[in-house]
């Protein structure tokens, strides 16, 4: 049976970029030409006699280190002040402190009652930001309707996050009827206000759709308006288009550049597609050094293709010393993320009597798992127990990560 060959995972149309929540919102203050020290500290001045427009800003400037070195220590008390006096500004900005924990233990709870008061205030990154935490349960019961409708409540207003956040919901029909077309109408809408996601997004369902509106030269051109704004997800799926030779000629040369520039925006899939590429010499010379390092790097962002690819390196011992225990820790790191070939690996790694980690009983329950996925190597495994088959070498994860 063979069970060594790479995995090729191509880009499909349900690869998208999760929903974007809104961050800090600056009070742009700092940028008027009238702005220096002496201004700040009339404002200084202003907030501490009680004035909530003042606090309000200075909270923001803080936040966002928005002429001010950024400081949250700072940027809360003139927050919580304009807060409690209801100024929708500062009660969105508390919510974003509060829901993901700068400068503080996170409370989402309390975060989200930011956001709700801030919305009813008419501020829309608050409106698109209940939507988020509706939609991942952050600080209040998950209710993707509910996620949808406030989403749209911000999209009507013309908010541009909101407008893209809409778009993936009626793509993957989440708290709405699926509708690919009407997905298409929200990216390309947000799109036009700037928003990196939906380019990016506009670009994939323009390239991989079966709908009318295909069409691949438009969907690479929106790719590389992503990109060069700075959307790591575009270069690292241009990287893959290249890479695959997708209806363009492969090149691992452009895929290469493609992956580095993805990587450098702190992308961990591009980030493991470097580790692949110089794994195996694709584009550049071999280097299993630097493949390993890539890896790593990507693994420690929790990246379970990385780590997946990394276990094998281990196990196999291939041009490394061969490591069992590194091997099991890599694969049931990316287990624990619901990699499915990383279960398989697991599986194949608690079989092999020579791993400290022998445990045949989780084995097979592994191996149970992948068969219900499909997996026609798990199948095999499973009708030939317990004939003791040859157990075979883990199975590499995925080549080249689609987003």
């Amino acid at each position: 049976m063979q069970t060594n060959t790479a995995i090729q995972s191509e880009p499909t149309t349900d690869v998208v970029v999760s929903t974007v929540a809104s961050k800090f919102a600056p009070s742009s203050y700092a940028s008027s030409p009238e702005y220096n020290e002496m201004v700040l500290s009339l404002l200084h001045q202003a907030a501490a006699s009680g004035d909530v427009e003042s606090q309000s800003k200075l909270g923001a400037m803080y936040a966002c280190g928005d002429g001010v070195a950024k400081d949250y220590e700072q940027a809360l008390p003139w927050l919580a002040r304009a807060a409690d006096k209801g100024d929708a500004l500062a009660l969105y900005n508390l919510g974003v402190m509060l829901a993901h924990g700068y400068g503080m233990p996170a409370e989402p709870n309390r975060g989200f009652n930011c956001y709700l008061k801030a919305a009813k205030a008419g501020n829309l990154d608050a409106m698109n930001n209940l939507g988020w935490c509706y939609q991942q349960g952050h600080g209040c019961v998950r209710n993707l309707n509910f996620a949808f409708a406030r989403y749209r409540d911000a999209a009507d207003r013309g908010h541009a996050a909101a407008l893209s956040n809409c778009g993936y919901m009626k793509e993957l029909g989440l708290g709405t009827p699926a509708d690919v077309e009407e997905a298409f109408r929200y990216y390309r809408g947000a799109g036009a206000k700037g928003c990196l996601e939906a380019l990016y997004n506009l670009g994939r369902l323009l390239i991989f759709t079966n709908s009318w509106f295909a069409d691949f030269e438009a969907g690479i051109e929106w790719l590389r308006q992503a990109g060069k704004q700075g959307s790591a997800d575009a270069l690292n799926l241009l990287g893959c288009i290249h890479y695959k030779g997708f209806r363009v000629p492969r090149d691992y040369a452009l895929a290469l550049t493609f992956f580095q520039a993805a990587a450098a925006l702190g992308n961990a899939p591009a980030r493991s597609n470097l580790g692949w590429l110089y794994q195996h010499g694709y584009g550049v010379e071999r280097d299993l050094a630097q493949a390993i390092a890539h890896y790593q790097e990507a693994a420690q962002m929790r990246y379970p293709c990385a780590l997946c690819n990394l276990g094998v390196i281990y196990y196999t011992g291939h041009d490394v010393p061969r490591d069992l225990d590194l091997a099991f820790q890599c694969f049931e790191a990316a287990v624990e993320l619901d990699d499915a070939v990383a279960r398989f690996n697991l599986a194949l790694l608690l079989l092999n009597p020579k791993s400290s980690q022998h445990n045949e009983a989780r084995a097979l329950s592994l191996l149970k798992q992948c068969a219900l996925a499909g997996n026609e190597e798990a199948m095999e495994l499973l009708r030939d127990r317990p004939s003791a088959p040859a157990r075979p070498a883990p199975k590499p994860a995925g080549e080249i990560a689609p987003a």
